[in-house]
């Protein structure tokens, strides 16, 4: 199992149920890290580091996601409430957001619906809006965007944990590695031993599959229309899970997103393929005052 540079791993219990994460850093300013399908904390290897120089980081474990128990019922509308009451539970009435592919939308669904606990947001490998539409209309989506497909095949087999031999297989084989990752990164020969093997810890939990069927009846519209936070986008030029169309797209239909960062050559895994790049983007947005910062000033 990879190992952080920097954090403690801690355990909270909420509504009996043990959620997992990582805490590093100090200050007055909090940024909650949220994971993706099939992910954990251990995706955020590269940027806890980073922030945790200038504000308290908190990357937590999804309930049924990574290190932390699974909630009896699944998807973004099961998370949300998780979320909050884990919140709650470790004392943090505010603070800036970041998400990950389907943390992304439940980032949004927070920052939409409870604006008051969020002060700016962004978004990575997301809001993965194609990969809904493939789940409630996959033949027009499958014409028009026929490589988001492999997502289906790729989130399927992230359900299932590999055993030892098939993961040492991954981890030292450039073909298994090819196999396994290719959907999500475009050069997975790039990407270090410890770095999958952080992406590996996630594979097989039981919120994965669950989750994606519940997808089936999840509008994420709503959320998306309604955010009124500053938010940025950090996604990968090459990414076929979230396409930047679907960057673009959000960004079009809301002023709230200010930029919108494609970094060439990335895919899926912005933070893990291009960390100096990404921690840049990240840092100089969330080193920005806000507007109740500005006005106190």
């Amino acid at each position: 199992m990879t190992k952080l540079r920097c954090g403690r791993r801690r355990d909270v219990v909420v509504n009996g149920r043990r959620i997992a994460y990582l805490e590093a850093g100090s200050g007055t300013s909090t940024c909650v890290l949220i994971h993706g399908l099939a992910g954990s904390w251990d995706y955020w290897r590269h940027t806890i580091p980073v922030l945790s120089e200038t504000r308290r980081v908190i990357a937590v474990d999804l309930p049924g996601f990574g290190r932390s128990e699974d909630l009896d019922a699944h998807g973004v509308d099961h998370q949300l409430p998780a979320l909050l009451a884990f919140l709650d539970a470790i004392g943090t009435a505010r603070c800036d957001v970041v998400g990950h592919s389907m943390g992304s939308l439940v980032a949004c669904e927070l920052a939409a619906r409870y604006p008051e606990r969020v002060d700016r947001l962004v978004l990575s490998g997301g809001p993965t809006t194609s990969v809904v539409e493939l789940l409630t209309s996959p033949l027009r989506t499958l014409s028009t965007k026929p490589k988001v497909a492999t997502f289906l095949m790729e989130a399927i087999s992230a359900g299932v944990r590999p055993p030892g031999f098939l993961r040492r297989l991954i981890l030292t084989t450039s073909w298994a590695r090819w196999i396994a990752f290719r959907a999500y990164v475009p050069d997975p020969a790039a990407l270090s031993v410890e770095d999958l093997s952080g992406v590996l810890v996630g594979a097989g939990a039981p919120a994965v599959l669950p989750t994606l069927r519940q997808g089936f009846g999840y509008d994420p519209r709503p959320a998306l229309a309604a955010v009124r936070k500053p938010t940025i986008i950090i996604n990968g030029d090459l990414d076929t899970i979230c396409p930047p169309a679907d960057a673009h797209a959000f960004a079009a239909s809301n002023n709230a997103v200010q930029a919108v960062h494609l970094i060439p050559g990335v895919g899926h895994w912005a933070m893990i393929e291009a960390p100096a790049q990404f921690n840049d983007h990240l840092v100089r947005f969330l080193l920005e005052p806000t507007v109740s910062e500005r006005s106190r000033c």
